[in-house]
């Protein structure tokens, strides 16, 4: 954390001492983006596991969410209930992590974004003995996804900040990345706003 912190400070000053003008907040008008993003989620927590996620931005104002597991869910080993040697649950968990934050514009092609936010994690475990479907039907196929049942036991919720950077090398796209104390994570976001122009 200390390291970002110690960036951010870097990329103000160096702003500051250009002639660019300083937080010109008119970059974020009418500016709307939605991405996708990787990266770990849970960090710091005994739920900590890789993630996927998605990204929203309007004016300015910045969503996101990560998300990981359970780790079983998709598992293709079958547990027999009367076969001892199969281990039937294995103990499971999930971990989601939602931000909010403001994109502070310091040159027209450099955001960075204080966060706050929350993690929450579920423990328990999945019942390898099951076997559940989600069927997915269109006009060329039909699709069948098979998947255990994940039991939720708890729950733990924890308060979460940090801050995030986006870099815009073009006006179509962003990449940004984000560190907080319970997530690091990188993604890349489309400009809506850039195909209205």
């Amino acid at each position: 954390m200390k390291k970002t912190l110690l960036v951010i400070v870097a990329l103000v000053a160096m702003t500051a001492s250009a002639s660019a003008q300083l937080f010109d907040f008119k970059n974020n008008v009418h500016r709307y983006e939605i991405g996708v993003n990787l990266g770990m989620a849970g960090v710091n927590t005994s739920f900590q596991n890789f993630g996927y996620g998605a990204s929203l931005s309007a004016w300015g104002v910045y969503l996101d969410f990560i998300t990981a597991g359970p780790m079983y869910k998709y598992d293709n080993r079958v547990a027999s209930m009367n076969d001892p040697a199969n281990v039937r649950y294995l103990p499971d968990s999930t971990t989601t992590t939602v931000n909010v934050g403001y994109q502070i514009p310091v040159l027209p092609w450099l955001r960075i974004m204080p966060l706050i936010g929350f993690n929450i994690n579920t423990g328990g475990h999945t019942d390898m003995a099951t076997h559940s479907a989600e069927t997915t039907v269109s006009d060329d196929y039909v699709s069948v996804e098979l998947y255990h049942d994940y039991n939720r036991e708890a729950s733990w919720t924890y308060f979460n900040y940090g801050g995030g950077l986006v870099i815009s090398p073009i006006k179509w796209f962003s990449i940004y990345g984000v560190y907080t104390i319970h997530s690091i994570y990188g993604g890349i976001s489309l400009n809506l706003s850039a195909f209205n122009k």
